[in-house]
């Protein structure tokens, strides 16, 4: 994965950066709340996959379940290729997990906005009206450009898209998953704990938590 990519996920600011697009839930899942998480984010930068997974972890534990990140059991080189399976059942059954949860970018997009110049005016006027009780009013007769004047420009924001899937080791299926877009801002180092508290909390959401 490029280190652009990686810079696109981590960079949110807050959960109003990221956006849960689409979830899915197996409803016909009966094996009640999992007890032991193995936590896998697929980046190959090994200092965001310890933070990631840590973070991810965490949340897990708040909630009374065990997890394990994946940098304790796997080497970055065996989540990738024909050998990925292998290198994870080998890890669940060390470790007697009983979900895995996935996080891999899935796209990115970049939105184009063109902010116009602008010009302030300043208006004058000149007092009218008669003497007394009447009193007096002051009508507008002029306006001329006044500093400052603003340049026109253009930004562009990109957006990450990202899927979030978590899986039941017995039977191997996928009993939820989340599609989620974050607006790119930020240093990744700051980002992690909005993005993640974001995601975590839209799972822990899920009936199969209750």
């Amino acid at each position: 994965m490029s280190t652009l990519l990686l810079s696109m996920l981590l960079a949110t600011i807050g959960c109003a950066a990221t956006q849960v697009k689409q979830v899915r839930i197996d409803e016909n899942y009966q094996g009640g709340r999992p007890k032991n998480v193995l936590v896998i984010v697929v980046v190959k930068q090994p200092t965001t996959r310890r933070m990631m997974e840590s973070e991810f972890a965490k949340k897990f534990r708040e909630r009374g379940i065990s997890a394990v990140e994946s940098f304790q059991a796997l080497a970055i080189e065996t989540l990738e290729g024909d050998a990925a399976r292998d290198g994870i059942v080998a890890a669940v059954k060390e470790r007697g997990i009983d979900a895995v949860l996935m996080v891999r970018m899935s796209g990115s997009r970049i939105e184009k906005e063109t902010i116009p110049g602008m010009t302030i005016t300043t208006s004058y006027g000149m007092p009218y009206g008669s003497y007394g009780a009447w009193g007096g009013y002051t009508a507008v007769i002029g306006s001329y450009p006044s500093a400052p004047t603003t340049q026109g420009y253009s930004h562009e924001q990109t957006f990450l898209s990202c899927e979030t899937q978590l899986y039941d080791v017995r039977t191997e299926r996928l009993i939820w998953s989340a599609l989620s877009e974050t607006r790119v801002s930020g240093t990744p180092q700051e980002e992690i704990t909005p993005f993640i508290s974001h995601i975590t909390r839209t799972l822990f959401s899920a009936k199969l938590f209750h």
